[in-house]
């Protein structure tokens, strides 16, 4: 009977130091690439504008062979507490393998905007972080990978952009 309630008591002991720990780490604070906001429960979360069929410009950050080498060149660039990139086949984008001419790869580092301001801004960015900037002319998005749409301001200045501007054409 003793040895069953210290056995007992062990387990307890044991599952309750699993939960501490988890709770320590989870106070430690969000994962690498994981974005605060991500996990914060006052930041409204909406789904990802996607913008398929768009005419969206993109601005460039690399490209690359295969997703891995990709994934391995976002992780080394840094923009503080912003996303910065997205990995996104090259063929998602109408045109882009013609932009990038010699720099042949099947997957870029891209972010897309629907305004000239958006994208020059976030050039801007890029260049001051260290990390290369090519803006493209606008390409249609054939669809696939999230690439960061919904993050510029509207050009009314009342909040993000989150739609397609009227009369955009696709090139």
């Amino acid at each position: 009977m003793r040895t069953a309630r210290i056995m007992l008591a062990a387990a307890v002991a044991l599952g309750a130091g699993g939960v501490l720990g988890t709770l320590a780490r989870a106070q430690e604070g969000p994962g690498e690439g994981t974005p605060p906001a991500a996990l914060d429960v006052d930041v409204p979360s909406e789904p990802f504008d996607m913008g398929v069929g768009e005419g969206v410009l993109l601005v460039v950050g690399g490209v690359f062979d295969g997703r891995r080498e990709a994934d391995g060149a976002n992780a080394a660039l840094s923009f503080g507490e912003l996303q910065g990139y997205y990995v996104a086949p090259v063929a998602q984008f109408r045109g882009l393998a013609e932009v990038l001419g010699a720099s042949r790869g099947d997957f870029a580092l891209v972010s897309a905007f629907r305004t000239v301001e958006g994208a020059r801004e976030f050039a801007e960015l890029a260049a001051a972080a260290g990390a290369p900037a090519l803006v493209t002319p606008r390409l249609e998005n054939r669809g696939g990978e999230y690439v960061g749409l919904g993050q510029e301001a509207a050009p009314d200045g009342r909040g993000p952009l989150r739609g397609p501007l009227p009369d955009v054409a696709s090139r």
